[in-house]
């Protein structure tokens, strides 16, 4: 396993919707779990395939990075259904020092699918709704500062680029 280099804003890889996976084979099993060491080497809570510069329909998460590890891994992801709505601060590995008050649907219903090629499908609420919600967006090449007014987007980016 191997940490892998975060691709920060704004890289073009994280702007390109990635590609579906169609083999599940060793090598995307191998980017799952340097995924996975590389989103806890970074202390986050999810990462998708594309802030490590592959364009492949795939995300990691962990909502307990610090304690007894729990991840979850979710290949060609994509929500069928999306109920109520909540602000909530968001933050980015790719993104490093900026966060926002960003909308997302409270619950959300997901199909994907697992490493051994199984059919996932899950309802889940709160904060993990939130992180996948985050997550497919990277996958479609869209960050989370995209979801926040203009004006407001216009000052976090001119922070950002400040910090750079």
């Amino acid at each position: 396993m191997a940490i892998m280099q975060i691709k920060k804003y704004p890289e073009e890889i994280l702007r390109k919707k990635t590609d579906e996976i169609t083999k599940i084979n060793g090598d995307i099993l191998k980017l799952a779990k340097d995924m996975l060491e590389t989103m806890y080497f970074f202390s986050g809570v999810g990462l998708a395939a594309n802030q490590v510069g592959i364009s492949k329909s795939i995300f990691v998460s962990d909502i307990k990075p610090e304690g007894k590890k729990n991840p979850i891994i979710v290949i060609n992801p994509r929500i069928t259904s999306s109920k109520g709505g909540v602000y909530s601060e968001e933050g980015c590995l790719s993104l490093p020092g900026i966060a926002a008050e960003v909308k997302r649907s409270k619950t959300i219903r997901l199909l994907g699918l697992n490493t051994a090629g199984k059919e996932i499908d899950l309802e889940v609420e709160g904060l993990l709704a939130r992180i996948f919600q985050h997550e497919i967006d990277h996958l479609n090449g869209n960050v989370f500062i995209d979801r926040i007014n203009p004006l407001k987007r216009w000052r976090l980016k001119r922070e950002y680029f400040k910090k750079k």
